[in-house]
């Protein structure tokens, strides 16, 4: 357990490898993914961007370039199985047989109450948070399982995995999902040569979240960026970036049933909900 005056709190047994260099980020064209492959940049190190907007990598490329490191553009669309497989080709290809860290950042919200909600658009949503994942990390962990310094996976997923999420509840099943894949699979590979990380941000404030109304205190993703760079070097089993954040955490694990009520009576409050420009 990482000290308390952390940004990030990390929980389960640390793990221990060789600084990384070749590291490979989905999602990388803007928001957490941008901030993370920022704070992440430094000389030595290559920076494989994936996203769907090359426009938006050319921009985190530059950006992690000023900083001394080397990093290569993947446009990809993450959107369908045969998109993911192609991905997760194509990012070995340009690790160059090296993959120290594979930081699965792509995501996506279908911000909808689930009686509104549209069926393809819950499918894209779970697509996108959890199989895409999922079909990445079966074909590139046997990879990494097999490479002499081994390696290390960090998946992106949402403090709406631990507590209930009213008006995102396909959300928070897609990354409930993808937070129990990572926890099982770090046992399962327990005696082999990687590591497997969760970071679970709260609300945070970047363009998939820009058009929501919310009292809810949001971090900036320059904030959580940093932390993800903090878990990549300390490798805990799960982080949770933010004092309120982890108080939350605590909460709704220790008294559900009360935590529960308790988001009913302040859910229209806290809830976000899309205001249309």
């Amino acid at each position: 357990m990482q000290a308390a005056n952390m940004s990030t709190k990390a929980t389960g047994t640390a793990g221990h490898g060789p600084a990384p260099k070749t590291i490979v980020i989905t999602g990388a064209s803007r928001g957490i993914g941008a901030r993370a492959a920022v704070a992440l940049a430094a000389p030595g190190r290559h920076l494989v961007l994936m996203a769907r907007s090359e426009a938006g990598l050319q921009q985190t490329q530059a950006a992690v370039q000023k900083k001394g490191a080397r990093a290569t553009v993947l446009p990809v669309d993450l959107s369908s199985r045969a998109g993911a497989e192609a991905a997760a080709e194509a990012l070995l290809q340009a690790a160059g047989g090296r993959l120290d860290v594979l930081l699965l950042n792509a995501g996506t919200s279908n911000h909808a109450a689930f009686l509104d909600s549209d069926l393809d658009a819950i499918e894209y949503e779970l697509r996108l948070n959890y199989l895409s994942p999922l079909t990445i990390l079966r074909k590139c962990l046997p990879h990494m399982v097999t490479q002499r310094e081994g390696g290390h996976v960090v998946c992106v997923g949402s403090l709406a995995a631990l507590m209930p999420f009213p008006g995102e509840a396909s959300y928070a099943a897609s990354k409930a999902a993808l937070l129990s894949l990572i926890r099982s699979l770090r046992v399962e590979l327990r005696d082999r040569p990687v590591d497997l990380t969760v970071v679970l941000p709260g609300y945070t404030a970047t363009e998939m979240t820009e058009n929501h109304r919310t009292m809810l205190p949001a971090m900036a993703p320059e904030q959580v960026g940093a932390a993800i760079a903090e878990a990549v070097e300390k490798r805990p089993a799960i982080a949770i970036p933010g004092l309120s954040n982890r108080l939350a955490a605590r909460l709704f694990r220790t008294l559900p049933g009360t935590s529960d009520w308790l988001l009913g009576k302040v859910a229209p409050l806290v809830v976000p909900s899309v205001v249309h420009p």
